[in-house]
């Protein structure tokens, strides 16, 4: 059984900001989520949570500070330059530099270059952001205005895969649309991912892309694609970041809705956070369900084993960040159900600002 759950909770929260009715936003939320998450790797007998992450949009000033991309001016753009649209414009850049590395790697067809700007990454997760524009100067036939929420554009590919070489494991992430600088031409493109199986590090990246597409709801309430750039891209490029990974103390055990649990695994970088943990009974999934709908009993079985796991993240300052609804994983196991939940963060955060991490109502001490 390979089935998957998508909370798109935040991009439906998003669609408020645009002039469709309530009931369009939702068909909107929806149809644009089942469209833009990528398919996983492998399939698995285990369930994956999504989330749609949020975009740190950047003003004009401090985008127009950017520059734009190596195939526009032959100018590699710096990590901290091309994820300032993700972190944003007072992100750490000294350690996303030194976390995420330059990539450059571009390919054109029919006038429009995909090039990767850069990567980012820890033990389990990698970000890549990319650029697309024409190569004549000219700008895409879409409205940048009219986006979702916080600076997402409502774009996709008509087809795509990204893939890590060599890898079999399991895989699941987002992936989104913004513009980094109204004044140039270049639409930038932003992919997630955290694996569940080996180490992220050391792999390549295989990324295909066809036809560039936009989408809006007719008259009839219908939600539309219509390709803006067609084409075919295809890159290859290396993960050689540098991994800053800690793995902090775990073994603990918890009660989880009257059930035994115990952290296998707990792992910290300035990018992001993974929570391991196994919980003393099997879940038991409803195999009537139709494909691609979860079920009330899904729903249930959901929040007993996941949703229901809080984890803050404690900074010094006193301030907490809530990932209590990442993403992640679940699959039985001997008897068992194996747990994976995690998020690449909106913001880099150095780990000496964290103080401790809240997991399932337990304090653990970060240094």
């Amino acid at each position: 059984m390979n089935t998957e759950y998508n909370d798109n909770r935040e991009y439906k929260n998003a669609l408020d900001g645009l002039r469709f009715s309530e009931e369009a936003k939702a068909r909107m939320a929806k149809r644009l989520m089942d469209t833009m998450e990528r398919p996983e790797q492998a399939p698995e007998t285990r369930r994956r949570v999504r989330r749609m992450p949020r975009i740190a949009v950047i003003g004009v000033a401090a985008a127009l500070a950017l520059g734009v991309g190596a195939s526009a001016t032959g100018v590699l753009k710096t990590a901290g330059e091309a994820f300032a649209g993700v972190f944003g414009p007072t992100a750490d850049t000294e350690i996303i530099d030194k976390i995420g590395r330059p990539v450059g790697a571009s390919d054109t067809d029919n006038g429009v270059t995909v090039t990767a700007d850069a990567i980012i990454g820890d033990k389990y997760h990698y970000a890549v952001t990319y650029s697309i524009e024409k190569k004549d100067g000219a700008v895409f036939d879409i409205d940048l205005t009219d986006t979702v929420g916080e600076g997402l554009l409502p774009m996709g590919f008509a087809d795509g895969d990204t893939s890590l070489m060599g890898y079999f494991g399991g895989a699941h992430g987002s992936s989104y649309f913004y513009d980094a600088d109204p004044a140039d031409n270049a639409i930038q493109y932003v992919e997630t991912r955290e694996i569940s199986d080996g180490e992220v590090r050391g792999h390549a990246v295989r990324a295909k892309f066809s036809d560039l597409c936009v989408y809006a709801e007719n008259d009839t309430g219908e939600l539309e694609r219509r390709v803006i750039a067609e084409g075919d891209w295809s890159l290859k490029f290396n993960l050689d970041f540098e991994d800053t990974s800690v793995s902090l103390p775990a073994g603990q055990t918890f009660e989880l809705n009257g059930m035994n649990a115990v952290i296998d695994e707990i792992t910290l970088s300035p990018l992001a956070l993974r929570v391991d943990y196994t919980v003393d009974s099997t879940v038991q999934w409803d195999e009537n369900a139709q494909s691609g709908r979860q079920s009330e009993h899904d729903s249930a079985q959901m929040h007993k084993y996941f949703e229901s796991v809080q984890i803050l993240v404690n900074r010094k300052d006193g301030a907490s960040i809530d990932l209590s609804n990442a993403g992640g994983s679940i699959r039985p196991e001997g008897g068992k159900t194996v747990c994976q939940k995690g998020d690449i963060f909106t913001e880099i955060i150095p780990i000496e600002e964290i103080a401790s991490l809240t997991v399932a109502g337990m304090e653990i001490p970060v240094q």
